[in-house]
């Protein structure tokens, strides 16, 4: 599956330190490296062709915000939500996202790649051609979401819950799904390996002698 990377200008604005920018409703062209970014709530922005490098979100609540064409590149977030969102052509690199929240948002073309999500919640989501890459997402949640053309590749999904979602064409293989909770009428489709199937059988009450 290919997804489309970041369109992001090479020429762009330091960040000041000022986060009275993120009281605009528009945001666009910035480069943040090596800072702190917290204690911020709004709705209704947009955060447009920018680059986050080695920064750290504390305490963020964005509702309805746009996350458009971004790289987040060795950042940390603590206490993040982000609800009935939209992030297209993202991509989160060596992050450290545990509890994050995306919720009731749509994710497109997105890529995390080598992150520890840990925790995090993506409840009523949607994901259009999205790649979770040698990340850690043990204990998350993926209720009632809806998948179209996305990649879990080596990733640790150990307790994690995905009730009410369809895992039609939903590929498991290379990653570890121990204890994972899931609808039953939902599997159809769904692949894994041969040590998954004994799993998967004890998931659905199903005894083997």
């Amino acid at each position: 599956m290919k997804i489309q990377t970041p369109k992001i200008s090479n020429d762009l604005n330091l960040y000041n330190g000022n986060p009275i920018i993120f009281k605009e409703n528009y945001i666009q062209d910035i480069l943040f490296i090596n800072t702190t970014i917290q204690n911020i709530e709004n709705s209704n922005i947009t955060i447009d062709s920018c680059r986050f490098d080695h920064v750290t979100f504390k305490n963020i609540d964005l509702d309805q915000t746009e996350f458009l064409d971004l790289i987040f590149d060795h950042c940390e977030f603590e206490n993040i939500h982000f609800t009935k969102s939209t992030l297209c052509r993202v991509q989160f690199i060596s992050c450290r996202c545990m509890g994050i929240e995306i919720s009731d948002s749509l994710l497109e073309n997105t890529l995390f790649d080598a992150c520890n999500n840990a925790y995090s919640n993506y409840g009523m989501s949607s994901f259009k051609k999205v790649r979770f890459e040698n990340s850690n997402l043990e204990n998350s949640g993926f209720v009632q979401c809806k998948f179209k053309d996305i990649e879990f590749n080596y990733v640790q999904l150990d307790d994690s819950d995905f009730f009410n979602t369809n895992l039609n064409k939903v590929d498991f293989s290379t990653s570890q799904i121990n204890n994972i909770g899931v609808s039953d009428n939902m599997l159809k489709g769904v692949i894994i390996n041969p040590q998954q199937a004994m799993a998967f059988l004890k998931l659905l009450g199903i005894i083997i002698k």
